[in-house]
């Protein structure tokens, strides 16, 4: 049987506020962010991506709902 990879995004090495491309890759269609589990980022990675994600969010580069 075969296995099937998930693919995940490339891990960045700083999550810039100002990098709309970078965040969108770690969001979903709705407009969440997606798990650990997903992005397989560890802890730290993912604290400074919802600190990023929140505050372009807070300065309206990114949307807080997609409909």
């Amino acid at each position: 049987m075969t296995e099937i990879q998930e693919t995940r995004p490339a891990k960045p090495a700083h999550f810039d506020f100002k990098d709309i491309e970078t965040l969108q890759r770690f969001i979903s269609p709705q407009g969440k962010i997606h798990s650990r589990q997903r992005t397989g980022l560890n802890a730290r990675q993912q604290r400074r991506l919802k600190n990023a994600v929140k505050y372009a969010r807070f300065i309206a580069l990114l949307p807080y709902v997609n409909r």
